[in-house]
């Protein structure tokens, strides 16, 4: 077998926008070393809605119940090992991987980083029906929300911006795209590779159906691509994120024919919406009503069960979403 170090230069030479990996630095609150034995991995996806003032309130104290919340995990011996997290938007939001002792972290694309991905006939066609109203044509106001914080060192970064041709309404305000890590996981020969993403809102967005979905699915086939090209080095890996299926069989069924179908990554945990401001953990994990979802693919293996975060014991979240948590064998 290659060494994890030929592995990572083959997909590195197949990517562009690298960034350089970092340990996180500075408010950090002292703790016991992370345990970095070899064994399965622990992921968490979450979206904390970490949306600014005045679209929510309170996010600040909510941003340090839930690095609480993982603290208490890493005192009892159970917290994920990566934490892969959406709309993290705010300086409270980005410093929750620090304040829960995670030691590194890497962020997505900023509000000025641009796709390089060239603008068709259609999505030229896209782009002159842009909306003012619906902030598609102001530009990024926001960076993209992406973060991942981990135990494991972090050896590669790949940010991507989508292309303004790939979102729709109000969503156009945030640079969203994908945040890619490749981390060094003990006891493993090639590095894990992580991959962050938000999708494209559908009512949230302001504009019709129609426009959302076809931005929904310029960004599927953009993180479809993403995928490949790690895959391609023969690296293992893990898709998470907000996927805003929602009650849209349209979204699921291009979802699943691009990730599932094509690109072979089994659903390893969902989180459903089961109304306006419900949600669950998917009994079944699948793509049909999701939100958060966690993907895999082997040499990746999803062991035990999907476990929950962010739901207090008096029925209260921490966010508008729950976290999907799962482990993975990395030698299966």
């Amino acid at each position: 077998m290659r060494r994890w170090g030929s592995v990572l230069v083959a997909a590195v030479v197949l990517l562009a926008g690298i960034a350089a990996p970092r340990p996180v630095r500075g408010g950090a609150v002292p703790l016991a070393p992370a345990a970095v034995a070899p064994g399965p991995v622990s992921l968490l996806s979450y979206n904390v809605e970490g949306l600014p003032w005045p679209l929510t309130q309170g996010r600040t104290r909510a941003a340090a119940a839930i690095a609480a919340e993982l603290r208490g995990l890493r005192a009892r011996g159970a917290a994920p090992h990566v934490v892969a997290v959406q709309e993290a938007f705010g300086a409270a939001q980005k410093a929750i991987g620090p304040a829960a002792g995670y030691r590194y972290a890497a962020f997505g694309p900023d509000a000025a980083l641009r796709s390089p991905a060239p603008a068709d006939a259609a999505a030229r066609a896209f782009l002159a029906a842009a909306s003012a109203w619906h902030g598609e044509t102001e530009g990024a106001q926001e960076d993209s929300g992406l973060a991942i914080f981990s135990d494991y060192p972090i050896v590669a970064v790949e940010q991507l911006a989508f292309p303004r041709f790939a979102c729709a309404g109000y969503d156009c305000l945030a640079n969203k795209g994908v945040l890619a890590v490749a981390l060094r996981v003990p006891g493993v020969a090639a590095p894990l590779v992580v991959l962050d993403t938000h999708l494209n809102a559908r009512t949230a967005s302001g504009v019709a159906d129609a426009r959302s979905l076809a931005a929904y699915r310029r960004q599927v086939d953009l993180l479809r691509a993403a995928v490949a090209r790690w895959e391609a080095a023969g690296l293992p890996v893990v898709v998470a994120g907000d996927f805003n299926v929602g009650n849209d069989p349209a979204r699921g069924a291009y979802l699943a024919a691009a990730l599932v179908g094509a690109d072979r990554l089994t659903v390893s945990g969902s989180e459903i919406s089961c109304g306006p401001v419900c949600r669950s953990l998917a009994l079944v994990p699948s793509i049909a009503r999701a939100k958060t979802i966690v993907f895999a693919r082997a040499p990746a293996t999803a062991i035990g069960t999907v476990q929950g975060f962010g739901a207090l014991p008096d029925g209260e979240r921490l966010s508008d979403h729950l976290g999907v948590m799962r482990a993975f064998d990395l030698n299966g």
